[in-house]
């Protein structure tokens, strides 16, 4: 949920990028939405399994809202909607609590929408932006709930927003870190313990930042950590919840990196790594138990599945790697820790459902359509 997403052709045959496309890497249904003064007309901190997926081929742009119940899917009604802004809704965020979700867009300004407790979204802040000036690759709520984070597509910056009444923002303005102007972001990740944030940039690498819940401090530490060979790019991450580890999908090699992270936040790679996917590796996610990793293989329409042992080491799943749909990228696991959801950029379907088996092996639950095709759905967020 915040991986910048790239067009369609982006990824040619061995996961490598094209450059000729100036794709460096960084710097139960809804009622129709309605827009609502502050935070909604909602009672907000929904207790429901929901899935949200952006949509960013439609005109105009649109989300789709789904809930997940009795291990069944279902479409909430008037879905999908207009967001009613006009922006991309290719990064998308929701609060700890589910009381709020964040939408932002490469094309600029970030928007605040109440989850009601039916699942319903509500436009915030009477339909303003909560953000300007600023285009999000990829947004993250702190664990705490009291920090919207995110990196930029344009500035090559990743910065820090104080949540207040209704989901407004403020800047602290004192932690705008510049990483990379000429490379846009393309993953944010936030440690457990919230003392750490890693933002991918593609061709740039990796770069750590300190973060301060207590205040929202950020700053740059540690050098940059490279690809693993020029010319590869560096996309979607994941962190273990113990946070001893972070993984980290590249193009070129084919792969996932496995690091280990040191108490000062400095990554190292782990034994063993990097362990090969399939072509064209875009996205990441460790499920809640730190268990399993997988990866999204956006060339070859694919989920690579590994276990991660007790020493960290990596063992593919049994029958991975699994099909999805054309083109896949975010995950999201849903609120109940039983089930992995997938968008598809190229449709075929939009939306899949998986129930994660025993030994981490994904069986399809169901499929679903987010709009009319092509939505070109590339965003995914879940309730907590």
């Amino acid at each position: 949920m915040g991986l910048r997403r790239i067009p369609p052709g982006a990824i040619v045959a061995g996961g490598v990028l094209a450059l000729a496309l100036g794709l460096p890497g960084c710097g139960k249904f809804f009622p129709p939405l309605t827009s609502t003064s502050g935070g909604g007309s909602g009672t907000g901190g929904s207790s429901g399994d929901y899935i949200y997926a952006g949509n960013a081929g439609t005109n105009p742009y649109t989300v789709a809202g789904f809930s997940l119940a009795n291990s069944a899917l279902s479409s909430i009604s008037g879905s999908p909607f207009d967001l009613g802004t006009g922006i991309e809704p290719t990064a998308l965020a929701i609060s700890p609590n589910d009381d709020y979700l964040y939408v932002g867009s490469p094309g600029g300004d970030i928007y605040v929408y109440t989850i009601n407790s039916s699942g319903t979204i509500s436009l915030g802040n009477s339909g303003a932006p909560v953000a300007t000036g600023v285009a999000p690759a990829v947004l993250k709520v702190d664990p705490s709930g009291k920090w919207l984070l995110g990196a930029d597509y344009d500035l090559g910056d990743a910065y820090v927003y104080q949540i207040g009444s209704g989901g407004t923002l403020t800047a602290i303005s004192s932690s705008v870190v510049t990483l990379n102007e000429s490379t846009p972001a393309t993953d944010l990740e936030i440690t457990p313990n919230e003392d750490y944030v890693y933002v991918s940039c593609g061709t740039a690498g990796i770069y750590t930042m300190s973060f301060n819940d207590n205040d929202g401090a950020m700053a740059q530490v540690n050098s940059v950590l490279n690809p693993k060979d020029s010319g590869d790019a560096d996309y979607g991450m994941a962190i273990s919840p113990s946070g001893d580890y972070l993984f980290a999908a590249e193009t070129g090699i084919g792969a996932v990196r496995e690091f280990s992270i040191a108490s000062n936040g400095t990554l190292s790679e782990a034994s063993g790594s990097p362990y090969k996917t399939a072509t064209g590796p875009y996205g990441v996610l460790v499920d809640s138990t730190g268990s399993y990793v997988y990866v999204t293989n956006r060339t070859e329409g694919t989920i690579s599945g590994f276990t991660i042992s007790s020493s960290g080491a990596l063992t593919a799943v049994s029958g991975s790697p699994f099909a999805t749909g054309s083109l896949p990228e975010q995950m999201v696991e849903d609120k109940s820790d039983t089930y992995l959801a997938v968008v598809n950029a190229g449709g075929n379907p939009d939306l899949e459902i998986f129930t994660i088996g025993s030994g981490g092996a994904l069986t399809k639950l169901t499929t679903a359509t987010t709009g009319t095709d092509p939505t070109v759905a590339s965003s995914i967020a879940a309730t907590h």
